[in-house]
């Protein structure tokens, strides 16, 4: 009877809508893994590490182009909120406009307080309050010049931070700030700090930009100055794109205390910083003391002091941290890999920004030859090294396990001795606490551990993981499709496209529907491995998710397997030779049989040679 049912159902929805659906329990997935995210929505980020991606995807050319355009139509001057060029107005409108377009309408933007600040939002996915990154800078210039570094710098690389990590899903909100009237008292971010802090906004990090393009002749790098604090409120933000800027640049961030930086009151952090957003860092050219264009009608974008290749690495450094930082994924250590040719005597450095006591655990596959591994602490003190003679082509190998108990920047080395080039692919595992309460990043992802054990809808998907694959924690079915989200995970479906409940995956003409109702696998064109398809059984009335291969249903002494393999109905037992003529030979013997014996017993006959 199930059986008949079942084939009732499924003929039902090939003919008519399909209306509601009961889900077939499945087991638990794990489905907050890296893999299940990458697959069920293109460029959300969870537990891959994207910041050499974004250090690669920064263009020195977009950013300049943002400062020509800002510049081209002269001083962006404000004397109060209703006193200001129309290049002020004109600047304002579009950085909005820029804001917009570049993230294909992705940024949420608005203008905030007397000032006309400009604030834009990309929205995490996360969809409860979270931490957020802020990257700002003015747009305002004094009266004498047009303020190509001062701060068009800031907006540009406000906006190509923009443009880059807008394409991308992210966890954590990002906010685009351009700030107004800084020239005449950080009038604006004191304006926007209040509002953030009136909407109960929590920065995880606000990177301020204001001069970037003139480098010190004698050390040609971007200052990231940080505020006096605890390691994790301060430094730490300083360090790690300073590990960035060495991983995949040119070593051209230096992180600078506020009690070392006569400027720190001097731009738009200090707003946030009084407002109680600790965690605000100024960005700043190193040169400062020599630029003769500060406040001048020379500060134009052709500037020839004006270096743009040292002003990228800044932009690029601030983007591969924030895109480091909202890499993690719950139960996953953080995870730093590198992967390069060295040439006989040659070394590469990999730098990691530890931040609790941890271990750390350095594996690595080498081809080519010998090999030496160390690692530095972040005074560089050489605390360990270990030489190989010998590759490891196949399997990585655990080459360095080291203790780290100093907050800072460590460096591991890998050097080749040998006589050929050497190939290698390392990988460096630690535990991590960047906002230092004690509790290691793996064990806390960017929301409340209690969501990983609540399952609101009762699908055996818990909040947390609905929230990060952007299923409905709230439905079991979140495009309504009528196959359960579990299911469809299972399967590697997505449960957030309503299409392919229609589509065909294995080419057996039932849809994934008539699968999920079926009991069968939509990848298999026998999901129970009885060398019957499962459409013959779906259609026979059949379980095409259990071997049923050798049942008889019609009692016809018939097996399931055997009506399939002679095309007969296995639900009706058909008129067969066989069933008839074998049981009367039978009896015909057997009453042959009796008359012969009855026969000699009657007659006394006797068989003789």
């Amino acid at each position: 009877m199930r059986r008949l049912i079942l084939t009732v159902i499924i003929c039902f929805t090939l003919l008519t809508s399909q209306t509601g659906v009961t889900a077939i329990s499945v087991a638990k997935q794990n489905v907050h893994t890296p893999q299940v995210i990458q697959s069920l929505i293109a460029n959300r980020v969870y537990g891959e590490d994207y910041s050499e991606i974004i250090f690669e995807s920064i263009s020195k050319t977009s950013f300049q182009n943002y400062i020509i355009k800002l510049t081209e139509n002269g001083s962006r001057w404000i004397l109060s909120p209703n006193t200001m060029s129309d290049a002020n107005i004109a600047a304002k409108n579009w950085i909005a406009q820029e804001m917009y377009r570049v993230s294909n309408g992705r940024i949420e933007v608005e203008i905030l307080g007397d000032y006309q600040s400009v604030l834009g939002r990309l929205p995490g996915y996360l969809p409860i309050d979270a931490p957020a990154f802020l990257v700002g800078g003015h747009f305002d210039s004094v009266i004498e010049g047009p303020g190509a570094n001062d701060d068009g710098s800031g907006v540009a690389t406000m906006l190509e931070l923009a443009r880059v990590l807008s394409q991308y899903q992210w966890p954590l909100d990002i906010y685009f700030g351009a700030w107004n009237a800084e020239e005449i008292g950080l009038r604006g971010s004191n304006e926007v700090a209040e509002i953030l802090d009136d909407r109960d906004v929590e920065l995880l990090v606000h990177y301020n930009i204001d001069m970037l393009l003139v480098p010190s002749p004698h050390d040609a790098t971007v200052l990231m100055a940080y505020p006096f604090a605890a390691y994790h409120n301060g430094k730490y933000w300083a360090d790690l794109p300073c590990a960035m800027s060495k991983n995949f640049g040119q070593d051209m961030i230096e992180p600078v205390s506020e009690s070392d930086f006569p400027g720190w009151t001097a731009s738009d952090h200090y707003s946030f910083i009084i407002q109680g957003f600790e965690r605000s860092l100024f960005a700043h050219e190193s040169g400062f003391n020599i630029d003769g264009a500060y406040h001048t009608a020379n500060d134009v974008w052709d500037n020839p002091n004006y270096d743009y290749n040292v002003a990228i690495e800044g932009v690029k450094s601030i983007g591969a941290s924030i895109a480091f930082t909202m890499a993690r994924a719950y139960n996953q250590n953080t995870i730093g890999e590198r992967k390069s040719v060295i040439i006989p005597g040659a070394q590469r450095n990999y730098y990691l920004v530890n931040t609790n006591p941890t271990t750390v655990n350095v594996s690595c596959r080498w081809y080519g030859g010998s090999a030496t591994f160390a690692i530095y602490d972040p005074d560089n003190i050489l605390l360990k090294e270990v030489e190989y003679n010998h590759g490891s082509p196949w399997e990585p190998t655990v080459v360095l396990q080291q203790y780290l108990m100093s907050n800072g920047i460590y460096r591991i080395q890998i050097y080749n001795q040998g006589g050929t080039s050497t190939g290698f692919e390392m990988s460096c595992e630690y535990e991590s606490d960047i906002d230092g309460n004690m509790v290691s990043d793996s064990e806390e992802f960017w929301i409340g551990q209690e969501y990983f054990s609540i399952d609101s809808d009762s699908d055996t998907i818990s909040d947390a993981e609905e929230m990060i694959l952007g299923t409905s924690w709230t439905n079991s079915d979140s495009d309504q499709d009528m196959i359960p989200d579990n299911w469809e995970l299972q399967y590697h479906l997505n449960p957030l496209d309503p299409t392919d409940a229609l589509n065909d995956e294995d080419g057996d003409t039932l849809t994934n529907l008539q699968e999920y109702l079926a009991n069968s696998n939509p990848f298999s064109l026998d999901s129970d491995q009885d060398t019957i398809p499962d459409l013959w059984e779906v259609q026979n009335g059949l379980d095409p998710g259990t071997d049923d291969s050798q049942e008889d249903p019609d009692n016809d002494q018939v097996s399931n397997l055997r009506e399939y393999l002679e095309g007969t109905n296995p639900l009706v037992a058909e008129l067969r030779l066989e069933r008839y003529v074998i049981p009367i030979m039978s009896g015909i013997g057997f009453l042959l049989g009796a008359a012969v014996i009855l026969w000699k017993k009657k007659t006394g006959y006797r068989y003789t040679r």
